[in-house]
């Protein structure tokens, strides 16, 4: 274990030997950090608002706070929890806070994640794997993040709006309704203006596969059909796989509302 004389380290944290912690970095209360994580000078960790689980081979860097209590007026103190993944990669005074006692009292980030500077993520938020949070994106409260998606710097995700897998918010987006799997989309507010063709062929999509999420996208950005009608022509035209499946399976249980002409 290599920790920097002048840390201070709660004595209910829980840190693997393989752990470095560099400079003036403040661990309060339980926090538990996974083998080969970095964590650079001048991160807090943890509060006494909740316990804020690392998991393995993460980087977290100079000036991130992990394990804030959430920021809603409603907010009473209470015991909640954030949990990151492995191999994630935090950036330069992001904030990522506890989830409160109102939501699912837990605020989740996957595997693989790299949230960029001064990125935030608010309580009760679920950031899938592979995700990519550019510099200074925004997430609301209870926002969902689905695997491999990628948010522009300076978006703004608005509290209880997912963002479906494999899809690309454009740079200074603002997204306060659903933003559909494999879209791309921009604007205030945003929508989606086209099917993610490049972000499904670097994720290594077969061209078969590709066409037909393509077809089920093209089917979705016709507005003169209702919801209702974009499913079961979806569901008529195209092969049925995982990723039209989920593609439905998102058209159909959003509650904010889908965004779209």
């Amino acid at each position: 274990m290599n920790i920097h004389p002048t840390s201070i380290i709660s004595n209910e944290a829980t840190i693997a030997p393989e752990v470095t912690i560099g400079p003036y970095v403040v661990i309060k209360g339980k926090v538990s950090i996974g083998p080969n994580t970095v964590v650079e000078s001048h991160v807090r960790l943890g509060s006494e608002y909740g316990e804020v689980l690392i998991g393995a081979h993460n980087h977290i860097q100079s000036g991130a706070m992990l394990g804030a209590p959430p920021q809603e007026w409603g907010y009473k103190k209470s015991y909640t929890k954030l949990i990151v993944g492995d191999h994630t990669r935090i950036g330069e005074g992001a904030s990522l806070n506890l989830g409160s006692e109102k939501g699912t009292g837990v605020t989740i980030v996957g595997d693989r994640v790299f949230i960029m500077a001064y990125a935030h993520v608010a309580h009760d938020c679920r950031v899938g794997n592979d995700v990519v949070l550019t510099n200074m994106a925004q997430l609301a409260g209870h926002s969902i993040i689905e695997k491999n998606a990628i948010i522009g710097g300076c978006c703004v995700v608005t509290q209880f709006v997912r963002v479906g897998e494999y899809s690309f918010l454009a740079i200074g987006a603002h997204a306060n309704k659903d933003i559909p799997p494999y879209t791309i989309a921009d604007g205030h507010w945003a929508i989606p203006k086209a099917f993610n063709k490049i972000g499904l062929k670097r994720a290594g999509l077969s061209e078969t596969k590709r066409r037909n999420i393509n077809r089920a996208i093209r089917v979705f950005l016709q507005t003169s059909l209702t919801m209702t009608e974009v499913i079961e022509k979806i569901e008529a035209d195209c092969e049925h796989d995982e990723y039209t499946a989920h593609l439905v399976k998102f058209l159909s249980s959003s509650k904010q509302g889908l965004a779209r002409k």
